[in-house]
């Protein structure tokens, strides 16, 4: 337990020695300044490249798996269908789910990280306007339930998402210049059997997903299902978490409980994870040695200051103060310096983050801006830089502490 002689003692050390009390703190401030901007830059960063990967499309996506093939005495008594040869792949448009009802109203249940599910009919089609003809994809949804999946609404150019009715579609602002399409306009979809629908662009968005934006349109999921001839069945079922990094693991529990294939986006993205990885080691790195840089300073600074004061120290113990009471002096001092340090790095690491963030830039025709630098600034980062900053400080000054309490007050006397 600290006694109030050494925090008397350390306290009027650090106020008589201003210019050595603020060079430590600086040390510390710049050690703490640079732990915040760097493990904020990078996990903005890491933040914005899964966005763009993510953001466009399910975290787990449920559907009809492939048809395999079977052995003739596989085939259980009263089957009536057999499937003979090499695997068939289905047309995605053939792989449907007919209770998907049930379903969507049973995966919530599943775990509590499922933020959102949205029964999907998705195919390849042709948009035709006069003579001008291109393949898109083609989304039949509920605009209510989809957009917790993937967020189209907020991402509005002109027009709407939420409330679409029969005969009308959502288009990207790319495929809207290219075909040179504004609201109220009618485009003709054109499905792979054959199929012909009419449609009134009823809402322009504008994700940043330049594949969306070009090549995307989204219908009511009645639409879809009469244009690709699914009859009242989806094609997949698309599911939206709230921690996307336990995707694989949910699409392995998902995939016990229904009849269905299940596959998650960090499954198909195993180069990006990769990234992703390596980033987050480098980002531990730089922290481990900025540590390090910090702890040396302080401890020099500290062992600089244990020399300079022997006599002081020497006189300390000459009048009664303890071995105990030294270490004390010198520990409560690492320790404060260290903590006001890294309250005034967190102070200007968050400032910096916070100004840079707040710097924005044009990224699209639509006028859509992008901040310069992806920041991910969060309490527990703060937090964690300080108490590293705080534990450092204190582990720096253990050796200049012990080293203060060994000094022989009889010998620093003499040589005086």
């Amino acid at each position: 337990m600290i006694d109030r002689f050494s925090l008397s003692v350390a306290m009027r050390h650090l106020l008589y020695y201003k210019g050595q009390t603020l060079l430590t703190m600086g040390v510390v401030a710049v050690s703490v300044t640079l732990i915040i901007f760097l493990g904020s830059l990078i996990g903005g960063l890491q933040k914005r490249l899964i966005s763009s990967v993510t953001g466009a499309i399910p975290h787990v996506v449920i559907r009809q798996p492939e048809r395999q093939p079977i052995a003739v005495w596989e085939v259980a008594s009263g089957q009536e269908e057999l499937y003979l040869g090499e695997r068939i792949k289905l047309q995605q448009q053939k792989r449907k789910i007919e209770d998907w009802r049930l379903w969507v109203e049973r995966v919530p249940s599943f775990s509590e990280n499922i933020r959102a599910v949205s029964p999907v009919v998705e195919s390849q089609a042709f948009v035709t306007r006069n003579e001008k003809r291109k393949a898109v994809s083609v989304v039949g949804m509920i605009p209510e339930r989809h957009n917790g999946v993937v967020d189209i609404q907020s991402k509005l150019v002109r027009g709407r998402f939420f409330g679409l009715n029969g005969g009308e579609a959502v288009i990207g602002f790319k495929l809207a210049d290219e075909f040179g399409l504004s609201l109220g306009d009618k485009i003709r979809l054109l499905s792979p059997e054959g199929a012909v629908g009419n449609y009134t662009v009823a809402g322009i968005f504008d994700t940043g997903f330049s594949a969306v934006d070009s090549g995307t349109v989204y219908i009511p999921l009645q639409d879809a299902q009469s244009l690709f001839a699914v009859g009242s069945a989806v094609t997949t079922i698309g599911i939206k978490l709230t921690r996307i990094f336990e995707a694989e693991e949910l699409a392995q529990k998902i995939a016990l409980q229904v009849p269905y294939e299940t596959n998650s986006w960090m499954k198909d993205n195993q180069q990006l994870l990769s990234g992703l990885r390596a980033q987050s080691q480098s980002s531990n790195l730089i922290l481990v040695f900025t540590t390090i840089a910090a702890g040396f300073g302080i401890a020099s600074i500290m062992i600089t200051s244990v020399v300079t004061r022997l006599r002081e120290i020497g006189i300390l113990k000459a009048i009664g103060a303890t071995n105990r009471q030294i270490l004390q002096i010198f520990a409560i001092e690492g320790t404060l310096l260290a903590f006001l340090g890294a309250v005034a790095g967190a102070v200007q690491g968050v400032a910096l983050s916070l100004f840079l963030y707040s710097l924005r830039t044009t990224v699209s025709e639509t006028g859509r801006t992008q901040e310069v630098f992806p920041f991910a600034l969060t309490p527990e980062l703060v937090i964690r830089a300080i108490v590293i900053a705080v534990v450092v400080g204190l582990i720096a000054s253990l050796y200049p502490a012990w080293r203060a309490a060994r000094v022989n007050a009889i010998e620093v006397i003499r040589g005086v």
